[in-house]
């Protein structure tokens, strides 16, 4: 973990241009925040959009002071990292404080949650930092919810309120896993805590309707309704490989070990009640039955996983002793988590003699641009369209957000096909319809461009700037 994220530090001061790469866009999407505020057009992607339309704005809010500290959004991202790591680390160590777990079984449990290959490949590596704030967010309001299974409802339960709203817009698929740990204490409170839980979710969806209701208006308008990504849990590619195995093997454990401790609990009704929200989310996952359900299927597998594995070590660590055989089945599990992490996961990627000429050619652009293939692993165009209105103020039809027509996203992917189909008179009619004045292509594609008839403007190595002559 240390070692990743020294690895990774390396962002604060080279802007992430290759393909395992959500952070750029969070970057791109803070950028928005600061220049054009909340539910303000915004003219950098897709010929102007609506910020924060269909984007969960959580994150964005939460670093916002810390971007004000530093002025700088690559020093922003990567501290953000760092305090939700540590903010993590803190309230395990606190709520396994109130839950009398050992010192050694809190760190254990934040490692083995935290640390492992997939924490680090989403989290870490890949960026996905509103998810992993999400994530935080969720194991606060699962102790929690754990915490008063037990006890009465007092008045602190309602510091729940901000904690929850800030994940239900922050990431949807936490917040829809987190919203079914209040059915787990519905089903097992008096009428009079039914009302008091309710009344703390109903308060909560009142404080972020400002964001849930254009929200919901403009979502099925929009490019926002892709594929459900739950159904990746089908498939046995072999980049799904370690994803698929995990997700057999994590519900099993978690099965196994809730067995064990209902057993000791001889399967007092309330447990098994409390957990029967859970209990089904897990066998839905291990039998792959989420992939089909509305709403559970737009939920990543990586999700489902975190979730599990969150009450599986809570159950496992607040209930069992640590034998020697224990002991040597974590070492081994920590030591395949790294192995995975070294082979499977890649390092930092700084920019190649690719990235530094492309970053020269776009200063010589006036207004907007699109990209053609990059024909490489190192560059990705999406990753250039976070840094185009950061660092240089120009601006793209492209982007990386679903805030478009579907007719316009279909329009993106013919304007490259059409280059590389050779097919100018389309490539121009496209250029007209997306309003691109400049493109930038590599390779074959150059000559294609000077045989459109496009104007060059600079070439660097295999790198080239055209413009359309419309200008």
């Amino acid at each position: 973990l240390i070692f990743r994220l020294i690895n990774q530090s390396q962002i604060i001061n080279t802007f992430p241009l290759d393909t395992v790469n959500d952070s750029s866009s969070y970057m791109a999407l803070l950028y928005f925040l600061n220049e054009c505020g909340f539910h303000n057009l915004c003219p950098y992607w897709f010929n102007s959009f609506i910020s924060f339309q269909l984007t969960p704005p959580g994150w964005y809010f939460f670093v916002y002071p810390i971007y004000l500290i530093f002025n700088n959004y690559q020093i922003t991202y990567f501290m953000s990292i760092l305090i939700i790591f540590l903010l993590s680390l803190f309230t395990i160590f606190k709520f396994g404080d109130i839950f009398k777990i050992g010192i050694e079984k809190r760190f254990l449990f934040f490692l083995l949650m935290f640390a492992n290959a997939a924490s680090i490949g989403n989290y870490i590596r890949l960026g996905r930092i509103p998810e992993f704030l999400s994530f935080l967010l969720f194991i606060i309001i699962g102790f929690t919810i754990l915490y008063y299974k037990n006890k009465k409802l007092d008045w602190k339960i309602v510091l729940l309120i901000p904690i929850y709203s800030l994940l239900l817009i922050t990431h949807q698929t936490f917040a829809i896993l987190a919203s079914l740990l209040w059915i787990s204490l519905f089903l097992v409170k008096e009428k009079r805590g039914r009302i008091y839980l309710t009344l703390i979710v109903l308060v909560s969806l009142l404080i972020i309707s400002f964001w849930l209701i254009p929200y919901l208006k403009n979502f099925f308008y929009s490019g926002g309704v892709n594929k459900p990504v739950g159904m990746n849990i089908l498939s046995f590619e072999d980049n799904y490989a370690f994803e698929t195995t995990a997700s057999i093997i994590i519900p099993l454990v978690f099965l196994f070990i809730f067995y064990l401790y209902i057993k000791i609990n001889k399967y007092d009704k309330k447990e098994i009640l409390f957990y029967l929200p859970i209990l089904i989310v897990t066998l839905l996952f291990l039998f792959r039955l989420t992939a089909f359900i509305p709403i559970l299927n737009y939920i990543y597998p990586d999700v489902y996983m975190s979730f599990i594995l969150f009450f599986t070590f809570f159950i496992f660590f607040k209930n069992f002793k640590i034998n020697k055989e224990m002991l040597i089945l974590i070492t081994i599990v920590s030591i395949i988590s790294v192995l995975i992490n070294i082979f499977y996961t890649p390092f930092f990627i700084g920019h190649t003699q690719l990235e530094t000429d492309t970053l020269e050619i776009m200063k010589d652009i006036k207004t907007n641009f699109l990209m053609t293939n990059t024909y490489s692993t190192t560059s990705y165009g999406k990753a250039y369209y976070s840094y185009a209105p950061i660092y240089l103020n120009i601006s793209t039809p492209s982007g990386w957000e679903k805030v478009a027509t579907p007719e316009h996203y279909n329009n993106i992917g013919s304007f490259s096909k059409s280059i590389y189909d050779k097919d100018c008179k389309k490539t121009i009619a496209l250029s007209e319809t997306l309003k691109v004045d400049y493109v930038i292509s590599y390779n074959e594609d150059c000559g294609t461009l000077d045989q459109c008839g496009l104007e060059r403007v600079k070439k660097i190595n295999n790198v080239c700037l055209y413009k359309f002559k419309k200008i």
